[in-house]
């Protein structure tokens, strides 16, 4: 089993694949060829999940050992099976779109020697996206650093190595879909991991894409949920509780400039302003429950 600190000297990258047949082959012949000159033995493992193409036969083909699902069951589920079954304890992931630079690997092989977690962060105009995606994913981001406490610059990339003796202790939380890897982020930011985010050329994939903005939006939105919930429920009542804040200081300030319906403002100022403060003891409430240490038996 590898540890943080020691030379890696075993890979096993793991690739999630619906319907790639167009691309699944060179990110394999990729994947050889950044590790080519390096004295490190390396497995590709790419679960096939569900595909209606040749995805499945064009990875071995090109050399990797294949696990096929029956069935679609998710993006998570894929990552699941492929971790578990791995031949080696370090583990990457990647797409088979050819969106990542795999060729990055070897760089964040070297960093995992000191980290918990290495996540290629994207950059880049493919990154970006549309004007329409920009304002949402910012959102996010600042939504995702609020709920780990600091700055988490690509909380949902594909391309991350990590150890599997850190990560299958957490499948029971790990969801089955698209939000695995943001999931994955937040609880082990939370739990004190060392992640280290290196800048990566995120490229146009190959093929049409499988994301669906808005349904993998509610199961991001899902897992941020969840995540907070769980470790630091306090700063999801904070959240929710600042909109009747808000509206009470409206209210307020309208019943303080005056006027025939001053005291119908100061009224419902007040109605806000309570629900706002059930909120935040309800959160408080939450956090005492959330660590209290367990009942000893006897």
């Amino acid at each position: 089993m590898s540890v943080r600190g020691e030379e890696v000297k075993e890979l096993t990258v793991v690739i999630p694949a619906l319907d790639e047949e167009q691309s699944i082959g060179e990110t394999i012949a990729e994947i050889g060829r950044a590790f080519a000159d390096r004295d490190i033995k390396v497995q590709v493992l790419v679960v096939d999940d569900g595909s209606s193409d040749a995805t499945a036969q064009r990875a071995a083909e090109a050399g990797a050992r294949v696990i096929s699902h029956p069935h679609r069951s998710g993006y998570g589920r894929a990552l699941k099976t492929g971790i578990a079954a791995a031949a080696h304890d370090t583990i990457a992931i990647c797409d088979g779109d050819g969106t990542y630079p795999v060729d990055e690997m070897p760089a964040m092989l070297d960093l995992l020697r000191e980290h918990d977690l290495v996540i290629g962060a994207r950059t880049g105009p493919e990154y970006r996206g549309t004007f329409l995606r920009s304002p949402f994913r910012a959102a996010f981001l600042l939504l995702a650093s609020f709920v780990a406490g600091q700055w988490i610059p690509d909380p949902n990339s594909g391309l991350r190595m990590f150890r599997r003796a850190d990560v299958e202790p957490l499948f029971s939380n790990l969801p089955r879909g698209f939000s695995f890897t943001t999931t994955q982020t937040l609880i082990m930011t939370l739990a004190g991991a060392f992640i280290h985010y290196r800048e990566v050329d995120y490229r146009p994939r190959v093929g049409r894409s499988k994301i669906r903005v808005l349904r993998h939006s509610l199961q991001i939105a899902q897992g941020l949920t969840e995540v907070v919930l769980r470790h630091n429920p306090l700063k999801l009542f904070l959240l929710v509780g600042l909109a009747p804040t808000f509206a009470a200081l409206i209210s307020f300030g309208l019943a303080l400039a005056g006027g025939r319906q001053a005291e119908l403002h100061l009224l419902i100022g007040t109605v806000w302003a309570c629900g706002a403060l059930t909120i935040f003891g309800l959160g408080m409430l939450a956090a005492v429950v959330l660590r209290r240490p367990p009942a000893r038996s006897r």
